[in-house]
């Protein structure tokens, strides 16, 4: 990672988790980069508390110009709060998989109102984070909401039962990259993950370098549309580049989930196809 990388998820933990962190000296752009950063992957009211929390360290030095951008986002922020639990595409809702198989077994653990609550939550932050994965790259904040869960929430789940869960979902490998990097970018330690496995992934650093691409798309840029050329009827999409990137993703990410991966390209496939505009 390069000094602003850096420096971001170390602001992401201070902020998020309270951890003690020291901030690397940077230039007045490079702070730039960093707020754009923050507020691309919707994780700006984090990296200021961060902000906050760090300010008196001798390498924090933002303009007064950007001390009044950052006040100016978090105030709009404050304002407007999201609600965490709403999934802006329906698409990407949790409680759904694209693999009918797979979705039959999600179904029947949801619909089980005897099993436990908190390890059915942490099952659907899992599956989220997941089809976010296979759509739009690795989320930061959904990451960062299952790092809190797991600090303030993780001791109440049955670790057993979710193993189990996560098996018979197929779901065990992606689980693993999910706190592969939890461990990686966000401060945990692999005993305050009960789905973690034995080691680390080794991939895992290279999937961090993508989340951090400034150019992300996400399943939304491609979308169909009709025109008429000679009397012929033309279906274009909205988006190349994104539709290769969505393909990308899916070879990449195949090995974490192989049941999920196609049947999902094919889902959002049709599911741009249902956005089709004349």
């Amino acid at each position: 990672m390069n000094i602003i990388q850096r420096n971001f998820f170390r602001l992401l933990r201070s902020g998020a988790f309270e951890s003690k962190e020291q901030i690397e000296p940077m230039s007045v752009f490079k702070w730039q980069k960093l707020y754009q950063l923050a507020v691309m992957h919707d994780v700006a009211g984090f990296v200021y508390d961060g902000l906050m929390r760090c300010r008196e360290q001798f390498f924090i030095h933002l303009t007064d110009a950007q001390w009044a951008q950052w006040e100016k986002t978090i105030d709009s922020i404050r304002k407007n709060p999201r609600n965490d639990d709403a999934e802006e595409d329906e698409f990407l809702r949790a409680d759904h998989l694209t693999n009918p198989i797979l979705n039959r077994k999600l179904q029947s653990v949801l619909d089980d109102e005897n099993s436990d609550i908190k390890s059915r939550q942490m099952l659907l932050m899992i599956i989220r984070i997941s089809r976010h994965i296979l759509n739009e790259g690795v989320p930061v904040r959904q990451l960062v909401e299952l790092g809190t869960f797991l600090r303030t929430d993780g001791n109440g789940c049955d670790a057993t039962l979710l193993e189990r869960w996560l098996k018979s979902l197929k779901l065990q490998p992606v689980a693993r990259l999910e706190a592969s990097l939890l461990i990686m970018l966000l401060g945990f330690s692999r005993e305050e993950i009960s789905f973690a496995g034995a080691k680390d992934d080794k991939r895992t650093e290279l999937i961090a370098h993508e989340l951090m691409e400034f150019a992300n798309t996400r399943v939304k840029d491609f979308y169909f549309y009709l025109s008429k050329e000679e009397g012929d009827v033309i279906v274009h999409t909205s988006n190349g580049s994104a539709m290769l990137g969505h393909i990308r993703r899916s070879a990449r990410y195949f090995r974490y989930y192989p049941s999920e991966t196609l049947t999902n390209f094919f889902a959002s496939f049709a599911h741009s196809l249902s956005h089709i505009e004349e």
